[in-house]
């Protein structure tokens, strides 16, 4: 039997989409920096005067501008969201940030709302704190950590600019209907639970 204060980890979906994204833009870069070689490799490496010729380095700095492109799609692959829950509360990481600590005590409102058509679509999680949030054990997300609630709140044009913190469902491998439903069997009575899917 399990005991309620067990983190219950929420499983978090494939990484399929990421790392192919990844290698097209690997691919892409690498096309790209090819293709500039190609056109500046009988280029000297130094002019008549004896300065370095900046067209001969142009695929260098191509190469390397497209490495610090890929940490974008790296970061995530290597810090995934994650979601976590017990009858204390959530462990809620929305992005590649750190985790957060939220007690159900600071938990006003647990909502899920669909924007967008049903195919192409994005479902957001959110949540709700009091004003305690920060104090009593429970940490405020920063500015890193509410990047998917601004998302969210253009999405959806402000609709949900009164929540503190957004999970996007996608990266998680429950449906966001059963999501939100093993969520609210954690949440105390005080939590309003409102489906907007």
């Amino acid at each position: 039997m399990r005991r309620s204060s067990e983190w219950i980890v929420i499983e978090r979906s494939s990484p399929t989409r990421r790392i192919s994204s990844l290698v097209l833009y690997s691919l892409a870069c690498a096309a790209l920096v090819g293709a500039l070689y190609a056109l500046v490799r009988t280029e000297p490496g130094t002019l008549d005067s004896g300065e370095p010729n900046p067209v001969a380095a142009l695929p260098w700095f191509f190469m390397v501008m497209g490495l610090l492109g890929a940490t974008a799609f790296l970061v995530p692959l290597v810090r995934p969201p994650k979601l976590m829950v017990n009858h204390f509360g959530l462990r809620v990481r929305p992005g590649f940030g750190k985790s957060l600590l939220i007690p159900w005590s600071n938990v006003e409102e647990l909502a899920a709302i669909h924007v967008g058509s049903r195919r192409r679509g994005t479902s957001y999680l959110l949540f709700a704190a009091d004003v305690y949030l920060g104090r009593g054990g429970s940490d405020r997300p920063g500015f890193i950590g509410r990047s998917v609630l601004r998302e969210a709140n253009r999405a959806t044009e402000g609709l949900v600019a009164g929540f503190d913190l957004a999970v996007r469902c996608k990266d998680f491998a429950t449906e966001p209907q059963q999501l939100l439903a093993r969520l609210a069997s954690y949440a105390p009575g005080h939590v309003q639970v409102v489906d907007r899917l």
